[in-house]
């Protein structure tokens, strides 16, 4: 996952090279992110898969929020938990289509609460 550099450590994903700016899907499937700020920049991604990693917060969506991307697929990763989660990646991310394999229902426009904070829901 991480590449070194001399003697600095990378924690972006290895093998994605100036060359590949162009990349339109990319799958980061079980890689151990913990952020996505640890995604290369890919300014023309229009499918992005980063399930089963380790991603807990939504506000590095942001990151995303001028590119073409359409597909998006966050789940099984904590930040799946958070309140209003679909409403949070969509505010962040309002040109989205589909999100974690299901495309965007009216509810998903419905701003979230607090889109800075966010709690976990408890599940009794």
């Amino acid at each position: 996952m991480a590449s070194t550099r001399g003697n600095r450590r990378s924690r972006r994903p290895a093998g994605l090279s100036q060359s590949q700016r162009g990349c339109k899907s990319l799958n980061l499937h079980r890689n151990h992110l913990k952020s996505l700020a640890q995604l290369p920049k890919i300014p023309a991604i229009e499918h992005l898969c980063v399930s089963e990693n380790n991603i807990s917060s939504l506000t590095e969506l942001k990151l995303l929020e001028h590119t073409p991307l359409h597909t998006l697929t966050l789940r099984h990763n904590p930040c799946e938990f958070l309140e209003d989660y679909r409403s949070r990646v969509f505010f962040y991310l309002p040109k989205l289509k589909v999100l974690d394999g299901i495309p965007k229902l009216p509810e998903d426009s419905v701003p979230p609460r607090s889109p800075e904070s966010s709690r976990l829901c408890s599940i009794l």
